[in-house]
């Protein structure tokens, strides 16, 4: 009986991992429109948080101290 219930736990331990792994395709996501962040040239991922505008035009970014880089001289990013 404490073999099966051991079984039992490892198995529903191993499902438990597997749900919390994203599958591959949503690590090769699709990106943002402008692709990469235009401070450190980065990839930037489809519905990133981190956005800013400038002249009409959205631009994200992977962390937050490139969009603050970014905010203080978007001239300097922009070419």
């Amino acid at each position: 009986m404490k073999k099966i219930i051991l079984a039992i736990s490892i198995l529903i331990s191993i499902q438990a991992i597997a749900l919390q792994q994203e599958p591959t395709k949503k690590k090769t996501e699709t990106l943002a429109k402008n692709g990469t962040d235009p401070v450190c040239k980065m990839p930037v991922k489809k519905g990133t948080k981190l956005v800013s505008t400038h002249k009409e035009k959205q631009y994200g970014f992977c962390n937050k101290m490139c969009k603050d880089q970014f905010d203080k001289q978007p001239e300097k990013f922009i070419k």
